[in-house]
């Protein structure tokens, strides 16, 4: 009986054993080591993203030349006039100073003429009225532009025209002028009145006395004064006499006729170096002038 209980007790021992053994065994897939693999993040933190830096752009500093402006007239109190004509057959131009209200006021001034081969001159103009500069231009169409600057600082560009081949034409275009005929000493008198262009344009002011009747004309200049060769004044009165007298071509020159009671046609024909000529002006003046 012991041998049995002792076999009995040996075999509860072993089986307690062999639970206990299985309550604290382990399962060998759960026991495997895991390997984790992780990717290191490269993103940076907004903070720290790269940015792209954009150097500001250092603007070039030019300095604009006042014959790159457009023209501009000065006040009336400092207002000036030149005028430019281009010889027909030798292609030299001509600028000329024609004075104004702000004359004494002048500092300088300066003409440039672009050339129709690129050709840049620039020369300065004598402030005294009457003060020409002299270029040689082109067959071509040239670019004739005058500057002023006044005592005060102040500066304008008072002149830009271009200059053909012909004669110096304005921005519009203008009517061809009708020659006066010179067949004979009557005719050039004859047709009607005809201005010439712009480049050539000069005036003169006639009138007549309303008490002793004398015709007086008076030269008052113009753009083309300088290329004037001569001016007659004709007048055929009213007792049937025709007279003629010329007419210098300098400001205030005058010219006198003696008229009648009756009434006088005055006629006034300039004559210029290019062989041009027109008849500016035709009047007919009664007893009262």
């Amino acid at each position: 009986m012991d041998g049995r209980r002792s076999i009995v007790l040996l075999g509860i021992v072993v089986t307690a054993f062999l639970l206990l053994a299985g309550c604290l065994g382990t399962n060998p897939e759960e026991s495997a080591v895991k390997t984790v693999t992780t990717t290191p993040d490269t993103t940076l933190p907004p903070t720290l993203a790269p940015t792209s830096i954009t150097e500001p752009v250092k603007e070039e500093q030019t300095q604009v030349s006042i014959f790159d402006g457009p023209v501009t007239q000065p006040p009336d109190e400092l207002s000036v006039s030149v005028s430019a004509q281009k010889d027909p057959v030798y292609n030299q131009i001509t600028v000329v100073f024609d004075g104004g209200k702000g004359q004494q006021l002048l500092k300088d001034i300066t003409v440039r003429v672009t050339a129709s081969d690129g050709t840049v001159t620039d020369l300065p103009l004598n402030t005294n009225r009457g003060s020409e500069a002299e270029f040689a231009g082109t067959k071509g169409t040239d670019r004739v532009q005058a500057a002023v600057s006044y005592q005060n600082g102040q500066s304008y560009l008072i002149f830009d025209q271009t200059l053909g081949t012909v004669r110096a034409p304005e921005v519009t275009q203008t009517k061809a002028p009708t020659p006066v005929p010179e067949s004979s000493s009557e005719g050039r008198f004859d047709g009607p009145v005809t201005l010439p262009p712009k480049n050539l344009d000069v005036s003169v002011e006639v009138d007549k006395d309303p008490v002793y009747r004398v015709i007086t004309a008076t030269f008052r200049g113009g753009h083309g004064q300088t290329l004037v060769k001569n001016i007659i004044v004709n007048t055929i009165l009213s007792d049937g006499r025709e007279e003629s007298r010329d007419l210098a071509s300098n400001i205030g020159s005058t010219a006198e006729i003696q008229g009648t009671s009756g009434n006088d046609k005055v006629q006034v024909v300039v004559y210029y170096k290019n062989g041009e000529q027109y008849k500016i002006s035709e009047k007919v003046f009664g007893p009262r002038g």
